[in-house]
């Protein structure tokens, strides 16, 4: 399989003009002065038909457009603009959005204001979608409805993908699942199957295929995407992806956005490439895609034997570059021992996983729990305490309920949702709710516990965050942004039905409702990128005005810049 154009890696030497194709011009450069005056002049950058009314101290009203540049394909360009008005040297302008696209965020997001005459190309406006639909085919003729796709997560870094690629901000690429046919190339639909969207480029790749480019005979599952978007794991049923798959049960397979041809590589096998005698799930991945962990019943995948008798899955680590496994879930006595839903930091070094199983001595109170490995140290510790560093109780759940953590990408901050009723004091609303543990306390031992599903004034919700029960949360890499669903409707600004998405600031107190429903809204679990500037989910509604379709959403949050606003 090609990669489109807008994808190639190129040489260090071609960045220049390749930023230029995919961009757009140059930008604006400032005329020489004269008598009159100088035109500001400054560029607009977004989704290709973006129109924006501009203004330069509250007045010479601009319409704007973003219009595709000769021989450009992707959906995003630039356009340089020109205020009719003349500014004498010294004067001073400020430029501002007057009116946005309908359904898009517009930002003056450099050289806003300043004296005239205004450097060269240092005036930058930027328009970004509020909802993009991910779950849509490149020729935008196939879309996957709410009931066929599901599991969207976004990927992208804050800075380029390596030194040789076109590659935008966080947000810019997707991973999903879906079972409509046609999605990418000739997916049949008999499956559920894995797909790659990049939304700058405006292409969506099938992942979960072989190197000849034929779909897989069996459904694939829980793909995740690494924080530079260009590695992608996931399980799968399918026995045809890699050859010599005959262990008849799911199996954890990585692909890389940049050698999509190359198909799939099976990577929960033991020494030697040896076959998992087990089923394994769940992957996480690293953020440069070099560690993928999963949890697994095979107990071949390390050298030691796994000696218990009740464990059904156990947490693996695996180095990609070395190869080399690690048997994570085990107790002090080196047993392996059963543990759910693994979530790697972006580094790879640290983990954490849910178990009903007692790792430590000091976990006496016979429910489950969360903990947190770290590679360097090798240590585990359990992080589902209270905010006294006691016991948790069980709330209205299961002693042995299924939780997914969270770990934000610096390996600092873990999220889970619980029942539970002292994990902070006040906690009365007998729903479920979301907790952000501090794992490196600034002093003493005692981990901090955040209570993230309230409003921003404090009150707690009046129903469930998230909907799904012990449902994954997302978190921002420095941990200070969570993301949800809930059905509580006293979170936002005024009273909400049905369910929403919501993203709440621990340390502001801030909370942000993403979406405002009344009956089929956002379902999760939601996704958000690295510094919060997006988030993902799927919702049986119409959120992108632009397709009559549900499915999964991008929503831009406005935390930070948009991928596409950059500028060059």
């Amino acid at each position: 399989m090609k990669i489109p154009t807008a994808l190639n890696r190129v040489p260090v030497v071609l960045i220049v003009a390749m930023l230029a194709a995919c961009g757009g011009g140059d930008g604006a450069s400032t005329a020489p002065a004269t008598a009159a005056g100088t035109n500001l002049t400054g560029t607009l950058i977004g989704t290709i038909g973006a129109a924006a009314v501009l203004q330069n101290n509250g007045g010479d009203d601009l319409n704007a457009t973003v219009t595709q540049s000769i021989g450009g394909t992707a959906k995003y360009d630039k356009t340089a603009f020109t205020f009719a008005t003349k500014l004498a040297d010294a004067a001073q302008y400020l430029v501002s959005v007057k009116t946005p696209p309908t359904d898009q965020t517009c930002k003056v997001f450099a050289g806003a204001s300043g004296t005239m005459p205004a450097a060269a190309n240092s005036l930058w406006v930027g328009c970004e979608l509020n909802y993009d639909q991910l779950s849509r085919s490149t020729n935008d003729s196939v879309f996957g409805s709410y009931s066929q796709s599901s599991k969207p997560m976004l990927g992208g870094s804050a800075v380029a993908v390596g030194t040789t690629t076109t590659a935008y901000g966080e947000g810019r690429y997707a991973v999903f699942l879906s079972s409509i046919a046609g999605m990418a190339g000739s997916n049949s639909g008999n499956f559920v199957q894995v797909f790659w969207r990049d939304r700058y480029a405006g292409i969506t790749l099938l992942v979960s295929a072989t190197a000849a480019g034929v779909e897989g005979n069996g459904s694939s599952s829980a793909p995740v995407i690494s924080a530079d978007g260009q590695m992608v794991a996931f399980e799968s049923a399918a026995t045809n992806l890699v050859t010599g798959d005959n262990n008849a049960t799911n199996d954890i397979f990585v692909w890389s956005a940049l050698n999509p041809g190359a198909g799939v590589t099976r990577v929960s096998v033991g020494a030697n490439g040896a076959e998992a005698n087990g089923g394994s799930h769940n992957p996480s991945v690293s953020g440069d895609g070099k560690v993928v962990a999963f949890e697994s019943t095979a107990t071949n995948l390390v050298a030691s034997p796994v000696l218990t008798g009740t464990a059904t899955t156990y947490i693996y680590r695996r180095d990609l570059v070395s190869g080399a496994n690690k048997l994570i879930s085990v107790n002090a006595a080196g047993q392996g021992q059963s543990g759910n839903l693994p979530a790697l930091s972006e580094d790879g070094k640290r983990l954490v996983f849910e178990t009903f199983s007692s790792l430590l001595a000091s976990d006496t109170n016979n429910l489950w729990d969360i903990y947190l490995y770290d590679d360097t140290s090798g240590l585990l510790t359990r992080v589902s305490l209270t905010s006294t560093g006691a016991e948790r109780d069980q709330g209205t759940e299961s002693s042995s309920r299924i939780v997914a953590p969270a770990i934000s990408g610096n390996g600092r901050y873990v999220a889970y949702s619980t029942t539970a009723t002292n994990v902070v004091p006040g906690d009365t609303n007998t729903f479920q709710d979301v907790f952000v543990v501090d794992t490196q306390p600034a002093s003493g031992t005692v981990m901090p516990v955040v209570r993230a599903s309230v409003g921003t004034a404090g009150a707690q919700g009046d129903g469930n965050s998230p909907v799904g029960q012990g449902e994954r949360l997302s978190l921002s890499y420095d941990g200070q942004w969570v993301a949800f669903t809930s059905s509580a409707t006293n979170l936002g600004t005024s009273a909400m039905t049905g369910t929403n998405a919501f993203m709440h600031n621990i340390s502001t107190g801030e909370t942000r409702p993403l979406t405002v429903s009344s009956s089929f809204g956002p379902s999760g679990p939601v996704s958000m990128s690295r510094t919060g500037a997006y988030v993902a989910f799927w919702a049986g509604t119409v959120l992108d005005p632009r397709f009559n379709a549900s499915g999964l959403f991008a929503r831009y949050t406005g935390v930070t810049n948009a991928f596409s606003w950059v500028a060059n």
